[in-house]
């Protein structure tokens, strides 16, 4: 099974597991809201996630359908922290599963630094959960954290990207568009159509015909969600090595729709365990590639979800030295984010890897006064 198959799975468990309890969660979040203390409210919360059957921390990522997530009612940034972000450098962002304000701020404390950023998936099952994700909006409102939201292109059935190019579909994501800045969530980072090359999406794109059809759509979905008055979105293009015919240069939407590039960069397969991440960065359409990308059309580089995976999993397992490789390799990008997938059971900091999570704690909290590669060079050579 493949990385990107993988990621999936999880998310498609995690978002059948949301939309399924959202009944339940509501009922959380108001009895988490009627808390006077801030402390009891985080242990309310999570014991409640907890009590639904969600894993705290559980399963292994997956790229493409279901999550869950806004955050707070303000128009502007105002939900960015204003401390610094890792090495002044690479700004956290975190993925701790869907509607999970709770775990996402206790990520925080365990990395050892400010994490500005957290990423979730809104339901993609239907139109009408793409249109009106206010499950999800009600579940992090209030949450300190700038949101980048997964949406999903398409629904699971019923629908192509022919289609969506011809503009069929774009009354959706004027919705999408009214109810996130109505939520507070008119800043907020959209990652439209994640994962192009991945052929077990419903907006797979594996010919030129396809590629061509991917493009227009996203391009119909910009706009769309642009006309909304009071909308300050930044668009986010995450995509990762494909195969021919289909490359990324052939799926990147243009300049003029796209914000922010981004790609993942997990341990797994064989050019990471074996030999390290500087060969598994400058692999064909790896990390360096994209960030050339990035720069060279003058676009910020996002790392939409990073971290590690279980040995049983082709994964490098409890691994430190990827952590602060890659940290070390991002300090000296200027990352826009570095997602981190914190959860399930390929979770950085969820038990799995102590090792790996002391090391980013260690790097995070020293990289917030000097800079990274000291820090990492500092520690190897100990």
């Amino acid at each position: 099974m493949t990385l990107r198959r993988q990621l999936r799975v999880l998310r498609h468990r995690a978002g059948r597991w949301a939309g399924g309890r959202r009944w339940l969660a509501s009922i959380s979040l108001l009895a988490a809201m009627g808390a006077t203390a801030a402390l009891l409210v985080l242990v309310v919360s999570e014991n409640t996630v907890n009590a639904t059957g969600a894993p705290a921390k559980a399963a292994a990522p997956s790229t493409a359908k279901k999550g869950a997530a806004p955050k707070s009612g303000v128009k502007k940034k105002t939900t960015t922290p204003t401390t610094k972000p890792v090495g002044q450098t690479v700004p956290l962002g975190v993925y701790a599963g869907p509607g999970a304000p709770v775990a996402a701020t206790a990520f925080s404390a365990d990395a050892g630094a400010p994490v500005p950023y957290a990423f979730d998936y809104i339901d993609g099952s239907t139109w009408q959960s793409i249109s009106d994700p206010m499950w999800f909006l009600q579940r992090w409102s209030g949450a300190n954290f700038r949101m980048i939201w997964g949406v999903e292109m398409l629904p699971a059935t019923g629908a192509t990207l022919a289609a969506g190019a011809t503009g069929a579909y774009d009354a959706y994501f004027s919705q999408l568009a009214y109810t996130f800045v109505q939520n507070g969530q008119a800043s907020s980072v959209i990652m439209l159509g994640w994962d192009p090359e991945d052929p077990t999406l419903p907006w797979a794109a594996s010919t030129k015909t396809a590629a061509a059809d991917y493009v227009s759509y996203w391009r119909q979905v910009v706009t769309s969600m642009r006309s909304v008055p009071g909308e300050q979105f930044q668009f986010a293009w995450d995509s990762a090595a494909g195969s021919d015919p289909v490359l990324p240069p052939d799926l990147y939407p243009g300049n003029g729709y796209v914000d922010i590039v981004a790609t993942d960069a997990f341990d797994v397969g064989t050019p990471v365990t074996s030999s390290g991440w500087g060969s598994y960065a400058a692999e064909p359409y790896g990390p360096d590639w994209f960030s050339n990308f990035a720069n060279s059309h003058h676009k910020q580089l996002m790392i939409a979800k990073w971290g590690l995976a279980p040995r049983g999993a082709s994964g490098g397992g409890d691994n430190p030295t990827y952590v602060s490789q890659f940290l070390r390799w991002a300090d000296g990008r200027h990352l826009f984010a570095a997602i981190t997938w914190d959860y399930g059971s390929w979770a950085v900091t969820g038990g799995s890897f102590p090792k790996a999570a002391a090391e980013l704690h260690t790097v995070a909290e020293a990289g917030a006064v000097e800079p990274i590669a000291k820090v990492v060079d500092s520690s190897a050579s100990h």
